[in-house]
């Protein structure tokens, strides 16, 4: 059902030794602050790209750089194989998977949570202006026998990988493999065909893709489909992996005066004593509660999406709140000290089960915003998908 395909990915394949200081976080999570330490490792960033101060000057350091050989294009088609290795809360876990092309066909890549137009109108026009996919959409895909899985292992054993370590305050490792011989590439691409693949992250810019996708063949009128724009940059990751981790993202709201009362309505109140694990916790001046949604409530409704803390408190507590006054973090203290400095609401969650997540994403049910937070993000500058090859 998914087809990916080889490609000849842009990447700084002479500049493969300072990769650590080159590649940088997807869009979405690059602050102004990081941003200018990113330009600070190195002029030849890939932020400059990802998130460029116009997308006219992401065009000129695009251009530029593929001149000057900063940027260079693989020679033959290849998929690309990629680990990420970090520790956790003091376990360390290794996140396996590969780049390739994927088709753009909605009808196996289901996606589960809602997404901003605004979002997608800047990643649109950057697209426009660059025609490359600068970073990763990242599926996650079943793979209960482990026969993907199991071949992307074999293949990373049999060549050396590109090694480096980034020298900031998570001090992942990644581990990055070139795979161009045409019989692995077979063998993977004939398995992934048989699976459906939940989006984990990059909403916007498989909407993005899509949007590109029609705008090219309105003006130009539609090509055959191994057309390059028929695809996007994916990373597919298999749900089975060890070292896929999905952190909760807690929610932080100013003290609207309907929000304490929808939680009185709809939950019994109880004290949390920090250490066990609530579906939803919430802290307000000064106090922490567990929230356990009554009975009454939970009566007909669907059990897997009631297993989903974001659903229940957008349901029962935010559904009438504007998602862009909602203050999102995956750390506790933050949200906390947050609250406090806004006299508002934290609601502290757990994050739900990836099965759980897929099952419902397979059914089309979609989730509210950043009901997932799939750890660690997977970086732009690795390799990069030309729209135009």
């Amino acid at each position: 059902m998914a087809k990916i395909i080889p490609f000849q990915g842009i990447r700084y394949i002479k500049r493969s030794k300072n990769l650590k200081n080159l590649i940088c976080p997807p869009y979405d999570v690059i602050s102004g602050e990081q941003r200018k330490k990113l330009v600070s490792l190195s002029p030849e960033n890939f932020v400059n790209i990802e998130l460029p101060e116009s997308n006219k000057k992401a065009k000129k350091y695009l251009d530029g750089w593929l001149k000057k050989s900063i940027l260079t294009k693989e020679k033959t088609p290849s998929i690309y194989l990629y680990q990420q290795e970090f520790d956790l809360s003091g376990k360390k876990f290794k996140r396996t998977g590969f780049f390739a092309g994927l088709e753009l066909d909605e009808r196996f890549i289901h996606r589960h949570e809602k997404t901003i137009q605004k979002h997608i109108d800047h990643r649109f026009e950057l697209t426009k202006e660059v025609k490359v996919n600068t970073s990763p959409i990242f599926c996650i895909f079943p793979d209960k026998t482990k026969s993907i899985t199991k071949l992307v292992l074999n293949i990373s054993k049999k060549k050396k990988p590109l090694v480096f370590t980034q020298e900031d305050k998570e001090k992942i490792t990644h581990r990055f493999w070139v795979i161009n011989d045409k019989k692995l590439i077979s063998g993977l691409t004939s398995k992934l065909e048989k699976v459906s693949l939940v989006i984990a992250d990059g909403h916007h810019r498989c909407r993005t893709g899509l949007l590109y996708k029609e705008l090219v063949e309105k003006t130009y009128g539609k090509k055959n489909n191994s057309a390059p724009y028929n695809y996007i940059l994916a990373f597919l990751c298999a749900i089975e992996d060890p070292g896929l981790v999905l952190l909760p993202t807690h929610r932080v709201i100013r003290a609207y005066p309907d929000i304490n009362e929808k939680i009185k309505k709809h939950f019994t109140l109880s004290p949390w004593d920090g250490k066990s694990k609530p579906q939803v916790a919430c802290y307000c001046n000064g106090e922490f509660k567990v929230l356990t949604l009554k009975k009454t409530f939970a009566k007909n409704k669907n059990k897997l999406e009631l297993s989903i803390s974001a659903i229940v408190l957008q349901e029962f507590v935010l559904n009438e709140t504007d998602p862009g006054n909602i203050f999102y973090t995956k750390d506790i203290n933050e949200a906390v000290k947050k609250a406090q400095e806004i006299q508002g609401y934290a609601f502290l969650l757990e994050p739900p089960a990836i099965s759980d997540v897929f099952a419902l994403s397979e059914k089309g049910k979609i989730m509210p915003q950043k009901t997932t937070y799939f750890y660690p993000k997977v970086p732009a500058g690795l390799v990069v998908y030309d729209l135009e090859a």
